[in-house]
């Protein structure tokens, strides 16, 4: 496995639990107004994660807490910053078919892992952020 892999996968662990956290915390005031706890699990939990994601990588250094805290960061190809059209696609596709594409394909994916499916459809790469 890759290193730049190992960091990806790191940095997601990270972010899932902020994510969680955060998504914990807006339940527990959302849940005195709305009781319907399949709306919380359909609709809250997933809103709030790709919210934070898009603010995290569009503002300030584009990194997510778990990318600052494994030193990678996502890159658009073109050498321009992240548009927040980037950003939505990668994260739609990654939570739909790119784990799909990923478990096809897993032996390319394994050897490199700074493009993933998601980068590809989004034209993002991830690097290793040297500081």
């Amino acid at each position: 496995m890759d290193g730049l892999l190992k960091r990806r996968i790191g940095a997601g662990v990270v972010d899932v639990l902020v994510q969680g956290i955060v998504s914990g915390v807006l339940e527990k005031t959302l849940l005195k107004r709305v009781k319907n706890k399949t709306v919380h699990a359909l609709i809250t939990e997933p809103a709030v994660n790709c919210f934070i994601e898009t603010v995290q990588l569009s503002t300030g250094s584009g990194q997510t807490v778990g990318q600052r805290l494994f030193r990678i960061q996502v890159v658009s190809e073109n050498g321009q910053p992240l548009a927040v059209k980037q950003i939505a696609k990668r994260i739609v596709y990654r939570e739909t078919i790119a784990p799909i594409k990923t478990w096809k394909n897993r032996k390319v994916y394994l050897r490199d892992g700074s493009i993933l499916p998601e980068d590809e459809f989004a034209g993002t790469r991830v690097i290793r952020k040297i500081n």
